[in-house]
């Protein structure tokens, strides 16, 4: 069974209150405060819908740009740096940028969404 309010929702719901009726209701510092944390409810909430997904999608992305199956995102990264660092890697250099700027696309859309480079 599923239960509802979704986690999503319930962010969504203090975010909305936060910003409808707290943030009306202070000034100077804890104005500012209760903005950010809005903001910060808003962020997980689409952490919450999204961020499997991104992960997954930077996962598949590393696996094919390291030819590794490893399915760990930490030991993905942590070998694209050790590569990166090494002076013999090898790296086709318009496949890097596409996975590194996809990734950065995936975590704009968590953090800031209609952000664009364009």
């Amino acid at each position: 069974m599923i239960d509802q309010p979704s986690a999503p929702d319930l962010l969504d719901a203090m975010a909305a209150t936060l910003a409808e009726s707290v943030v009306p209701a202070c000034e100077g510092p804890a104005q500012h405060a209760a903005r950010v944390v809005a903001n910060l409810c808003r962020i997980l909430a689409r952490e919450f819908q999204h961020g499997a997904d991104a992960t997954s999608q930077t996962i598949a992305d590393l696996q094919g740009l390291l030819g590794n199956n490893a399915v760990d995102a930490d030991a993905l990264v942590a070998e694209l740096e050790q590569r990166l660092a090494s002076a013999d890697s090898a790296f086709d250099d318009d496949e890097l940028f596409r996975v590194l700027k996809a990734n950065v696309d995936r975590r704009l859309a968590v953090a800031k969404p209609g952000y664009s480079d364009n």
